[in-house]
């Protein structure tokens, strides 16, 4: 079944009132609660969300009781700002669990590990990334004419732009593996305009390399933004690569459970149906049938929401186009998948065991995060 931008017909609020009824914000704890609401309606368009959302999604609540001594109790408080409620909560806890049944990842939710305490820095976010753009512009190898010689081209050369240029990555992850970098430093404060011309250059350059060796047809793209992320250099660049046989594992799964979706459910695809769930990822997630101005608008957008209005200055951010043999393309939509890490001061890494070898353990409520996004670009438009 061909991947489509179908919205649902009816608006948030609609489905919020008429298949949650309740007429207050959504909270991600309560997820549990609306979809038993949906069970009892007879109404058509709720029952259809359910059913798609079920079909993809299985939800577990529970609660895990502790207790607290009289001593530990005092320095728990302290954290809590002796918020009584939030004492209760942490005596009895609700732990959400949603997992996927077709790319088998899971996210468990607990709103109280969201006020675990945070180490702190002399330095605030703002400050310390500013001292680091411009610290690093001294003796960067890609900013003005350095790349020319501080860099290494691909085997048919480099591919240029206004704004952006191809340099071969180094120390290679595969056989057709590139950077696109920008001619603008600052990571963080792109223009629309830079960050088109970036992907413009990368589609460029998978056609390149594709029609040199057809049998490579599978397009994905990585960037890391500040080292918090993991980038070794703080000059903008993304990574972008093509695949021979199949994606990378992670995006091979997601394509292969999409794949076994329409199997079981016929006349309807993975992607279009994920598309009109009520619940996102631990990411934040960008999907449309082509990559385009408009998909570049709204990368852009998230962009300065998170930076300008949230004061988040890290982020990993993957993408993945659909395979460039035609035979494939229908199925597939381009999916970007961004998530902005801990702040870039706390000392304490946002990546653990548990999100290594277990399930991603979030302490943020995704809901929360849609209206303040919503607001922010609403803002903008």
């Amino acid at each position: 079944m061909p991947f489509t931008m179908t919205l649902p017909e009816h608006s948030p609020v609609w489905y919020e009132q008429q298949c949650f009824s309740t007429h207050t914000p959504l909270l991600l704890e309560n997820l549990y609660a609306y979809l038993s609401k949906t069970q009892m309606f007879s109404i058509k368009a709720c029952r259809q969300l359910e059913d798609k959302f079920n079909s993809i999604f299985r939800v577990d609540e529970i609660y895990g009781a502790l207790k607290l001594s009289p001593v530990y109790l005092k320095k728990v408080k302290q954290w809590l700002n002796n918020d009584e409620q939030l004492i209760a909560q942490i005596r009895n806890q609700k732990i959400l669990k949603v997992y996927n049944r077709y790319t088998h990842e899971e996210m468990i939710y607990n709103s109280i590990r969201g006020k675990r305490p945070q180490s702190t820095s002399e330095l605030s976010p703002e400050n310390y990334t500013m001292k680091l753009m411009k610290d690093t512009m001294k003796t960067c190898d890609f900013c003005e004419k350095n790349y020319l010689s501080s860099t290494a081209e691909d085997s048919f050369g480099r591919l240029e732009s206004k704004l952006s240029y191809t340099a071969a990555n180094t120390f290679k992850y595969d056989r057709w593996h590139t950077l696109i970098v920008s001619r603008n430093h600052d990571t963080l404060h792109l223009t629309q305009d830079e960050l088109e011309d970036m992907f413009e250059l990368s589609k460029k350059w998978f056609k390149k390399a594709h029609d040199l060796e057809r049998e490579y047809m599978y397009p994905e793209m990585i960037w890391d933004a500040m080292p918090k992320a993991g980038a070794s250099q703080i000059h903008t660049h993304i990574q972008v690569s093509l695949g021979k046989d199949s994606y990378y594992g992670v995006i091979e799964r997601t394509r292969q459970g999409a794949k076994q979706y329409s199997k079981d459910h016929s006349h309807r695809n993975y992607f279009s149906d994920y598309l009109q769930t009520p619940l996102k990822d631990l990411e934040v997630m960008i999907m449309g049938e082509k990559l385009n101005k408009h998909f570049y608008r709204a990368i852009h957008l998230l962009f300065r929401a998170f930076i300008d209005d949230m004061n988040e200055y890290s982020f990993s951010f993957g993408m993945h186009l659909p395979p460039m043999n035609e035979a494939f393309v229908s199925n597939m939509p381009v999916l970007c998948r961004t998530v902005f890490r801990n702040p870039v001061t706390n000392l304490r890494s946002d990546m653990n065991g548990l999100d290594l070898y277990t399930s991603s353990v979030v302490g943020k409520d995704r809901y929360v995060l849609f209206r303040k996004l919503k607001s922010s670009i609403e803002n903008r438009l």
